[in-house]
C-alpha cells in the first residue's frame, strides 16, 4: 500500500508539472470590451476557422459581418456572404413551403400523408393509424429518428432519389425496413420525438404536392421572393470554392501525440476542458461537401445575409418585396404552439422556442449553424460556423448569442 500511495503521488506530481509546463491557449474572450473583440477571441479559444453573423433589431439589420476563414488552406475570408450548409435550419424552410402549398389548397394539413406519396407508409406498431403533415411539422408522427453519413455522397447531390431512400426505410418492401425498425412504438400524435426522417418524409409529400422538386419550389417561392441570391438547396447551384469549406478540429496534447477530435467526444472534452491547448497544438481537417439523399432535413446551403432577408419577412408577418410568403392564416399557423403541454409546450410548425425565442439550430459535419427570433420585439440573430460542434463550441455558441444579444440588441 505504502509503494502504491508513494506511486500515486508521482504520477500526480508528474501530472501536475506537465499541466503547468504545456502551454495553453488564453482566455480572453470574457474581459473583451466590445463585440467585434469578443468574437475573434472566442474563436481562438474555441478553434472555429470562420462566423458569420447577422443581427436584425427592430426589423433593422445593425450588425453583418464574417469572421476568421471560409476556407483555411487558401485564407479565403469568411464574409456574410458566404454560403454554407445550414444544416437543420433547413426544417423549418420546408415547413414555409408546406403551407405556401395548403394556401393554394393543394395540401391539407391533417390529411394521411399516403395520398402524396408513391408508397405507403404505415407504423406497424400503431395499427395504421394514418399520420398527417402537421405530425411530421411537429416531430410527432412516430416516424423515428434516422441519420447516418455512410448514406451521404461526397462532393456531389445524393444520386439516390428521395422517394427510393425513404421507400427503401420505411416500406415492407424496403431492402433496409429491418422490420419496421424506423417507426417509433407509439401512435401518430402521441408524442414527439426528433425526426429527422421524419422531414424528409415531409419533403417528398411536398414534392408530390407541388409538382417539383424541393430545390426548385424554394427557389420560386422562398428564395427568390427575397432575394436570397446565394440559397440553394442544390450544391450543383454552387461553384468551386463558393461554399465555405466544413471542418472538424483534432487537439493534441503537447508533447505527447495523443490527439482527438468531436469522432472521440469523451477525450476530446478532457483535452480541451482540462489542459487547453493553444492553437499551436491544434489542427483542422476539412470535409468534403455533402449530398444527403433525405436533404429536405437539413440540405439547404445560405449566407448569412440570405438568412437575414428570411429573418426581416419573418419579423414582418411574411412580406416579400411584392408580396407574401404566406396568407395571414397560415403565418399565424406557422407560429403557433402546434401541440398540447403534456406533449411539448415549445414545438411550433417545424420552428421551435428557446430561451424565449423562436427559431431553429443546426449540425452536421463541418457546420453548426443557429436562427433564431422574437417576433414582439423585431429582433433576430443568426450564426453560421464552418466547424463541427462539441461541447465547447455548444457553449461558444450560446455565449455568441448571449454577447450579441447584450451589445447588439440593447436599446
Amino acid at each position: 500500500m505504502k509503494r502504491f500511495l508513494i506511486a500515486l503521488v508521482a504520477v500526480s506530481a508528474a501530472l501536475l508539472i506537465y499541466w503547468l509546463a504545456s502551454p495553453k491557449q488564453l482566455m480572453a474572450s470574457a474581459s473583451a470590451e466590445s463585440f467585434d473583440a469578443f468574437v475573434p477571441a472566442l474563436m481562438e479559444e474555441e478553434a472555429i476557422p470562420g462566423l458569420a453573423i447577422a443581427v436584425v433589431r427592430d426589423h433593422q439589420v445593425v450588425h453583418m459581418q464574417g469572421y476568421g476563414f471560409a476556407d483555411v488552406a487558401s485564407r479565403k475570408p469568411m464574409t456574410a456572404d458566404t454560403p454554407m450548409n445550414i444544416a437543420s435550419i433547413s426544417k423549418p424552410i420546408l415547413g414555409i413551403i408546406l403551407l405556401q402549398l395548403h394556401d393554394k389548397g393543394l395540401l391539407d394539413l391533417d390529411r394521411d400523408i399516403n395520398a402524396f406519396l408513391p408508397f405507403r407508409v404505415n407504423n406497424p406498431h400503431a395499427d395504421g393509424l394514418p399520420i398527417t403533415i402537421r405530425q411530421l411539422a411537429t416531430h410527432t408522427s412516430g416516424i423515428a429518428d434516422y441519420y447516418d453519413t455512410a448514406d451521404y455522397q461526397k462532393g456531389a447531390d445524393s444520386p439516390t432519389p428521395l422517394v427510393e431512400h425513404l421507400r427503401a426505410l420505411l416500406s415492407p418492401e424496403g431492402a433496409r425496413y429491418k422490420s419496421g425498425a424506423y417507426y417509433l412504438n407509439a401512435a401518430p400524435g402521441a408524442s414527439r420525438e426528433y425526426s429527422n426522417l421524419g422531414a424528409g418524409v415531409a419533403g417528398a409529400v411536398a414534392e408530390n404536392a407541388g409538382g417539383a422538386p424541393l430545390s426548385v419550389l424554394a427557389k420560386a417561392n422562398v428564395f427568390e421572393p427575397l432575394g436570397m441570391t446565394n440559397t440553394s438547396w442544390v450544391l450543383a447551384d454552387y461553384p468551386a470554392g463558393k461554399l465555405a469549406t466544413r471542418y472538424d478540429v483534432s487537439q493534441c496534447l503537447p508533447f505527447t501525440g495523443l490527439c482527438a477530435s468531436t469522432e472521440d467526444p469523451k477525450r476530446n472534452f478532457l483535452i480541451r476542458k482540462v489542459f487547453r491547448p493553444s492553437a499551436a497544438d491544434r489542427s483542422f481537417s476539412a470535409y468534403p461537401h455533402f449530398g444527403n439523399p433525405n436533404y429536405p432535413d437539413g440540405g439547404v446551403n445560405a449566407s448569412a445575409r440570405d438568412l437575414a432577408l428570411l429573418a426581416q419577412s419573418i419579423l414582418a408577418g411574411g412580406k416579400t418585396g411584392s408580396g407574401r410568403l404566406l396568407s395571414p392564416a397560415s403565418f399565424n399557423e406557422m407560429l403557433k404552439l402546434q401541440l398540447p403541454p403534456s406533449i411539448d409546450d415549445r414545438q411550433r410548425f417545424f420552428w421551435r422556442d428557446r430561451n424565449g425565442l423562436t427559431g431553429h439550430a443546426g449540425s452536421d459535419q463541418g457546420v453548426f449553424t443557429s436562427f433564431y427570433f422574437d417576433m414582439k420585439k423585431g429582433n433576430a440573430i443568426i450564426v453560421l460556423m464552418n466547424r463541427t460542434p462539441d461541447l465547447q463550441t455548444e457553449e461558444a455558441m450560446a455565449r455568441l448569442n448571449k454577447r450579441a444579444s447584450r451589445d447588439l440588441l440593447r436599446m
